[in-house]
């Protein structure tokens, strides 16, 4: 777990290169400074964050975190509070009927979509396009640090979301089209994901994303 730290952390130095990253793990969204939690670690995304902060001495200051796994991702939520980063803003849409329901991390998410059971694709994604147009008008992001898990998809027995493996690639889509008219770096990690057919749409995913906004994988 201690290398998908490090792949976040040096995907999001990256992204600031070259525009946008994967990391093809990470996005352990329940761990926290204090510790570990739901199969996280290690909090990588908070971790991110600030190496990106100290690293640029103050030129990325502003993070936006958009995570729309199935789960709420209290671990940097309650980073936030601890450290009362006003600096960063938070964009969650999840099935609020699944743990963590972590009350107390609730008060840091700036921009908050609960689904539930069942949730499929219509409704998923007008709902994260509603999230990305109230961010737009209230947070200006220096880096956007993307948790796209993929258990919201049909059949994954921890989300119990159906959301189609196309709806999960229009998701993804969607959000680096925000990124793109933020003119913002992105960097994505892939979090969790648990039905077996998870790589799969993962596969699918970042192969749409490269070749609708022409990336380019370079040394």
């Amino acid at each position: 777990m201690r290398y998908m730290v490090a792949g976040t952390m040096l995907a999001a130095a990256l992204a600031l290169e070259r525009g946008w990253s994967i990391n093809i793990g990470g996005g352990m969204h329940h761990a926290h400074s204090g510790g570990g939690a739901g199969w996280c670690m290690f909090s990588d995304l908070t971790l991110a964050l600030r190496k990106l902060r100290q690293g640029t001495r103050g030129m990325v200051d502003n993070v936006l975190i958009i995570d729309t796994d199935a789960h709420q991702g209290n671990g940097y939520e309650r980073d936030k509070l601890k450290f009362e980063d006003d600096r960063l803003y938070i964009l969650d849409i999840y099935n609020a009927d699944l743990w963590p329901c972590d009350r107390s991390a609730k008060t840091a998410i700036d921009n908050m979509t609960e689904l539930t059971c069942g949730t499929k694709d219509v409704e998923y994604l007008r709902s994260l396009e509603c999230a990305l147009q109230r961010a737009a008008k209230e947070f200006k992001p220096d880096v956007i640090l993307y948790n796209a898990g993929t258990d919201v998809l049909t059949g994954d027995p921890l989300g119990r979301m159906a959301v189609s493996v196309e709806g999960v690639v229009q998701r993804d889509e969607t959000v680096f089209k925000y990124a793109l008219r933020c003119k913002c770096p992105i960097s994505m990690v892939l979090s969790g994901g648990y039905a077996r057919d998870s790589h799969r749409v993962v596969t699918a995913s970042i192969e749409n994303l490269m070749t609708k906004f022409d990336l380019v994988l370079t040394n």
